[in-house]
Formats: structure tokens, sequence, C-alpha cells
């Protein structure tokens, strides 16, 4: 709609007025508001004039309109991602995470057994260092916007015990065996599972001799002065 003097597009055209005039027995009239009035009513003893005005219009404009608001209703949130339970040894953190959709601005809240944790109001949370209290904890979060909120499933936090680096508490014994007989060594050790062993002839790994206890094949006067040991390991480490 174009409101300026096309001869000179800066300059508002002139504003136009109308107005309704309504005489006894039904008679109207609609001027523009500048316009004379003239009725066989005009003069008359007693007559009511009423005056109606209708509107302001634009010269050169049939109508005026202007785009109505649109509002946008806002969407509530909804979880697409619900955080995984997790497991770790005591000492670790453990890191939870949450996706979701909805109208922004979306915040949310962490919660450990349905408790609100402070300070955490982000889309993922990191626990501290977690100790074995911490086994079994159940975190949920809730997800908030305008339009409402959503709670997500929890997820449990397993906390198993450090691992114990294995301790030697039986260590084997020396053998004495006669020429053809078979000598067997046996270790006892302690630490977090599994324990692994490699049994050694002289410092030299002794094939497939990988658990607690190892038999010789028949001696001969050869093997006579062998040293066995054996190494015991386990994820923390390992010891001879």
């Amino acid at each position: 709609m174009s409101l300026g003097n096309p001869a000179h597009p800066d300059v508002l055209r002139a504003p136009r007025f109308f107005f309704a005039l309504f005489f006894p027995g039904g008679n109207s009239a609609v001027k523009p508001l500048n316009a004379s009035i003239r009725s066989r009513h005009a003069g008359t003893p007693g007559t009511l004039l009423t005056l109606l005005l209708l509107g302001l219009t634009l010269s050169g404009c049939g109508s005026d309109s202007s785009p109505s608001a649109q509002q946008v209703n806002p969407v509530a949130p909804a979880i697409t991602t619900q955080p995984a339970s997790q497991m770790v040894v005591a000492g670790q953190t453990a890191t939870f995470t949450v996706t979701a959709t909805g109208t922004a601005p979306v915040s949310f809240q962490w919660q450990s057994n349905g408790t609100a944790i402070g300070g955490a109001t982000a889309d993922s949370y990191t626990t501290p260092a977690t100790t074995a209290a911490d086994d079994g904890e159940q975190f949920t979060v809730v997800v908030s916007n305008a339009a409402g909120s959503v709670t997500s499933s929890a997820a449990a936090l397993t906390v198993n015990a450090a691992p114990v680096a294995p301790t030697i508490t039986t260590q084997p014994a020396s053998q004495t065996v006669s020429t053809g007989r078979t000598a067997t060594f046996t270790v006892t050790a302690t630490g977090t599972a599994p324990l692994s062993y490699q049994w050694q002839k002289n410092g030299t790994a002794i094939s497939a001799a990988t658990v607690a206890s190892y038999t010789t094949s028949a001696t001969t006067a050869a093997d006579s002065g062998d040293q066995f040991t054996v190494v015991v390991s386990n994820a923390v480490g390992s010891v001879t």
C-alpha cells in the first residue's frame, strides 16, 4: 500500500475523514468531513441529527490493514536420549548425559536419588570422584521450559572397589625328587581378580604353565639345580 504522493514520495497525502448523518424518518447521508451539509431537516426546530464518524483513510488507498502479530505456542520439552547407567571404579568419576528437544530456552536440573544436585544445570553431569558409598545411586534429570517439564528415566551408578595389585602370600617351595620323578611347585596369591600366572624356568617362561601350580616333566640329572619362579599379574600390576 502506497502512502506517499507519487510526485513527492517523502510526503504523506492528506488524511480524509468521513461521517454519517442520520435524520429522523430513516434518511441518512455519508459525507466527507469538510463537505457542506444541506438537508430538508436542517433548521427544523427540534430536529435531532446524529453524527457518526466512520473512519480515517489516506488519499489513494482503498483500504488499510496491518498484519496481526502471530503468536507461536511454545513446545514442551521431550527427552530423545535418556541418561545411561554408568559403572566405574572407586576414585573415578561418572558422567551422565541427556538429549532433549523443545522450545528454547530449555533448562536442566540433575537429581541424585530424587534430590536436586547444586549447580548441576547443564545437559550433562559429572560426579565427583566416587567412593564405595556411591554405589547404587540413581540419577535423573528434569528438563523444563515455558511450556512444561519432563523427568528422565533413572540411570544407575555402579561403583566397584578399586583393584588391588597381587601379593604372594605363599611362595613356591624348593623340591627334591629322584631322577625320573616329577616335581610340583605351587604359589598362593591375593589381589583383585582375575589373577594370571606365568611360571618360569631359569628366567624363561614355560609354555602353558599359567596356573597357580606347575608340575615338571619327568626329571633327569640335567634338571638338578633348575630355578623355578612364577609371575602373578592382574590389571593393576604384577609380582614375582
